[in-house]
């Protein structure tokens, strides 16, 4: 894998605890803290991340060799991840066709998967949009990056591959968001969850790909699971008055700040 967490810093706060969303999607943390009435309150957590360049091939990529980078697991992922959902249309017959038409082609799983990974650069169009999805891509010919990764992650599971998406920051020229700004993918193979970014492999300036990548994005959640705060605790969001939550994201890069 592209990251590693060292470690968490944060306010002090009344409450802070570290758990995980479903379906092995990453982990989160939970703050607490009380806020007066017509008050404003400002909290800071640090994640401490050592992000680096990657390169899965040759003996890694077949699983004879292992690397600490590299997200494994000794069981097979959740079935989830074989499943079609919203965006990833994997069992529409636009799509199976298109996977049909790999694995009569190809009849190595490695090269099956690349063929995907292929896929969506050959067929869409890049243009900024709202989500729209896998099967939009195939039937539009068009899309943004997360219909790219979305159009990857619908052939891989269509061949029975457990893949998913991810939601990154992509920090090549900003360093502050309010969300993450880029959709990519990883696909388990041989033991091991494998990065794929079909969209910026279109570029050869970012150095991304598949199994390979730089160290210019960092990734928040995987599998499109919500992150943001709840304006209320829970049983009290029928009180009177508004709470506001202005979430912001900062890179701070220690090669260059």
């Amino acid at each position: 894998m592209q990251q590693k967490l060292l470690g968490i810093r944060h306010d002090e706060v009344s409450e802070f605890e570290r758990k995980s969303f479903k379906h092995e999607a990453g982990d989160y943390v939970e703050l607490e803290w009380d806020i007066p009435a017509d008050s404003k309150s400002t909290k800071k957590v640090y994640f401490d991340l050592l992000v680096k360049s990657y390169d899965i091939s040759g003996e890694q990529m077949s699983g004879k060799t292992s690397s600490p980078w590299r997200t494994s697991q000794r069981e097979a992922p959740d079935s989830i991840y074989l499943q079609p959902a919203e965006y990833i249309e994997s069992d529409n017959d636009q799509i199976l066709k298109l996977a049909h038409h790999i694995q009569r082609t190809y009849s190595d799983p490695e090269a099956q998967l690349r063929a995907a990974f292929l896929t969506p650069q050959q067929m869409i169009q890049y243009r900024r949009q709202s989500t729209r999805g896998a099967l939009y891509a195939v039937s539009a010919r068009q899309g943004d990056c997360t219909e790219y990764a979305a159009l990857f992650v619908a052939l891989a599971r269509a061949m029975g591959f457990p893949a998913r998406m991810t939601s990154e920051f992509l920090f090549t020229e900003h360093h502050t968001f309010s969300q993450p700004n880029h959709h990519a993918a990883e696909v388990y193979f041989n033991g091991h969850w494998v990065p794929v970014d079909a969209n910026l492999a279109l570029d050869p300036k970012f150095g991304y790909g598949f199994g390979s990548g730089a160290h210019s994005k960092i990734v928040l959640n995987r599998n499109s699971v919500w992150v943001w705060s709840n304006l209320w605790p829970r049983g009290t969001s029928k009180r009177p008055g508004s709470v506001d939550v202005d979430m912001q994201w900062k890179i701070y890069d220690m090669r260059r700040d």
